[in-house]
């Protein structure tokens, strides 16, 4: 917590009740005139900026691999059906 905030905190504490309720309609305001919600893409960028996270990579399937993609086909049994046995 910021100097300032803690400063703001303890100056708040020494108010009376209709100077906390003033104090309520005021931060009330401001919090509604913030803009709308970041997506979850500007909220991955804003933290890949400031070095939080690394840069999410998504290719949104523009190298065409994945409309190309089969699955392979494998004989015997299942493989759940494996472990299953394995465990009894």
């Amino acid at each position: 917590m910021s100097a300032t905030l803690e400063k703001a905190i303890e100056e708040a504490r020494t108010l009376s009740p209709v100077e906390l309720q003033q104090l309520r309609a005021l931060l009330d305001s401001l919090l509604a005139k913030s803009g709308p919600a970041m997506t979850e893409d500007e909220f991955e960028a804003y933290l890949a900026a400031k070095g939080i996270i690394a840069p999410v990579n998504r290719s949104n399937g523009e190298d065409g691999d994945d409309e190309e993609w089969e699955p392979n086909m494998v004989t015997g049994q299942p493989l759940s059906e494996m472990i299953i046995e394995e465990r009894w």
